[in-house]
């Protein structure tokens, strides 16, 4: 028999959309909930942000990590 690997879809709920903010690099709190605790950016069917924001998301993280604002990894 084979297993499947579960997959959890979360309801699409945008956090972006609701509040009509846009993700920012300087907001580091706000980032490091799309952030999985080894570093790597989460994608959009686990944290239910839409397509557009995602795409901004990740290049904010990406950004806040080039100013070392956030870690690329997490610490060892």
């Amino acid at each position: 028999m084979i297993q499947r690997k579960r997959i959890f879809k979360v309801p699409r709920n945008c956090m972006f959309c609701k509040e009509g903010r846009e993700p920012d690099f300087r907001d580091v709190a706000a980032l490091s909930r799309y952030v999985s605790d080894r570093g790597r950016i989460l994608g959009k069917d686990r944290t239910g942000v839409c397509a557009k924001h995602q795409r901004k998301l990740a290049r904010s993280i990406k950004r806040s990590r080039q100013m070392a604002m956030m870690p690329f990894v997490a610490g060892l």
